[in-house]
C-alpha cells in the first residue's frame, strides 16, 4: 500500500525547478511545498519549518563553502563534517569532499558528486547541487527509487501465513509534535511557529447558508409567512381571455400615436464622433482657405493688369497717362456717337 508523503523543497540561492517537482510528484502521492531563501538565516528557518511539518526535506543550492548547504545543515543538526572516501563511492578526482557525518554521498553515474542524504528516524534530509544536469541524473537514478520505497507500506499478513520472526517497525507518514527535531544546535534556535486561530466568517447578507440533506429544517419565522395574494378586479381577470371586436381593432389603427418623452429612452439616436466632427471642420476650413487664396490671386492679377494698361503702356507709347486716358475715353465717345 502506498502512503501519502509530506515533502518540503528549499531552493537556496538558486532558481526553482518545476520539472524536478513535476517528476517527483509522479513517484507517489505526496503533499509538496517549496520555499526560496537568499541568506543563511532564512535557510535555517525554512529548514526548521520543513523538519517540523514534513518527512522528506530537500535542499537545492551551492553545496560547498562556509555558507554552503553541507556546512550549514551539519551545524544546524549538530552532526559535524567528515571527509568523504572518493574511491569507495566512485567519485572521480582526488579533491577532498566534506559531507555531513553519518550521511551518504549522492554520485551521478559518471562519477560526479552532487549532494548527500542523511536519515534520522522517520525523517530524511536530501542536499542537492545547484547544477541542474547533475541534479536531474541524481533524481532519476537515486532519489525517485528511494521516494517510492519509503512511500510503500507492507500490507498486514493474513492469519494463515507464517508470522515473521522479527517485524520491522513501520514509521508513520509525518513527524508528530512529540518527536525531537533534527535541529539541536544552540547556534540556531528554532522559532516556534504559532498556529493561527481559525476565524469563523462574520455573518454577511451575501453569504448563503446551505441546508444539508437530512439536517433539521429551520423553523419558519414571522417574516417568512406568505403574504396574501392581491385582489384584482374583473377587468384584470378577463384582460387576456376576452377577444377584441373588429370595430375596436379598427379604431386602434385609426388613432394616431403621439410619442411621449419617456419613449426617447428606447429610440436610438445617432452618436456623432468627435474626431469625425473635427475632421469635417478641418476640411471646411481648408476649402475656405483655398477660395480666399484664389480670390486674392485674381484681385492681384486685376490690379497688375490695370497698372499695366494705365501706367506702363502709355510710357512705352511716349505719352502721359492723362493723354492716354483722354484718348481712350475720346475714342469711346466717338464710337458711341456714330
Amino acid at each position: 500500500m502506498v502512503q501519502n508523503l509530506k515533502v518540503d523543497i528549499i531552493y537556496h540561492l538558486t532558481a526553482s525547478d518545476f520539472e524536478m517537482e513535476f517528476n517527483l510528484c509522479g513517484c507517489c502521492r505526496m503533499r509538496l511545498l517549496s520555499d526560496k531563501t537568499t541568506d543563511k538565516k532564512s535557510f535555517v528557518k525554512a529548514l526548521a519549518r520543513g523538519v517540523a511539518r514534513s518527512r522528506v526535506i530537500m535542499a537545492c543550492g551551492p553545496l560547498f563553502g562556509a555558507d554552503g548547504l553541507i556546512s550549514t545543515v551539519a551545524t544546524a543538526i549538530g552532526n559535524g563534517l567528515t571527509l568523504c572516501d572518493n574511491k569507495t563511492y566512485g567519485i572521480n578526482g582526488e579533491e577532498p569532499i566534506h559531507i555531513i557525518n553519518g550521511s551518504t554521498p549522492l554520485v551521478t553515474p559518471n562519477g560526479y558528486f552532487g549532494g548527500c542524504i542523511i536519515e534520522s528516524g522517520p525523517q530524511t534530509i536530501i542536499l542537492l547541487t545547484e547544477n541542474k544536469a547533475f541534479r536531474k541524473e541524481i533524481m532519476q537514478n537515486l532519489i525517485h527509487p528511494y521516494i517510492e520505497e519509503i512511500s510503500y507500506i507492507p500490507t498486514k499478513s493474513s492469519p494463515l501465513s507464517p508470522q515473521p520472526v522479527k517485524s520491522e517497525p513501520v514509521f508513520e507518514t509525518a513527524v508528530s509534535e512529540e518527536e525531537n527535531y533534527l535541529i539541536q544546535d544552540d547556534d540556531y534556535q528554532e522559532e516556534l511557529i504559532d498556529s493561527e486561530p481559525v476565524i469563523s466568517p462574520m455573518p454577511n447578507e451575501h453569504n448563503v447558508e446551505f441546508i444539508m440533506d437530512g439536517g433539521p429544517e429551520p423553523e419558519p419565522s414571522e417574516s417568512d409567512t406568505p403574504e396574501p395574494a392581491p385582489n384584482f378586479d374583473d377587468g384584470y381577470n378577463i384582460m387576456y381571455t376576452e377577444t377584441e371586436k373588429p370595430e375596436d381593432i379598427k379604431s386602434h389603427y385609426s388613432e394616431s400615436y403621439t410619442p411621449s418623452q419617456s419613449d426617447s429612452m428606447f429610440i436610438a439616436s445617432r452618436e456623432v464622433d468627435e474626431t469625425e466632427k473635427k475632421q469635417k471642420s478641418k476640411k471646411n476650413m481648408r476649402t475656405m482657405d483655398i477660395t480666399i487664396v484664389i480670390l486674392v490671386l485674381l484681385l492681384l492679377l486685376a490690379i497688375l493688369a490695370l497698372v499695366y494698361l494705365i501706367v506702363l503702356k502709355p510710357m512705352t507709347m511716349g505719352i502721359s497717362t492723362g493723354e492716354y486716358l483722354k484718348e481712350i475715353f475720346g475714342t469711346a465717345s466717338n464710337s458711341t456717337l456714330v
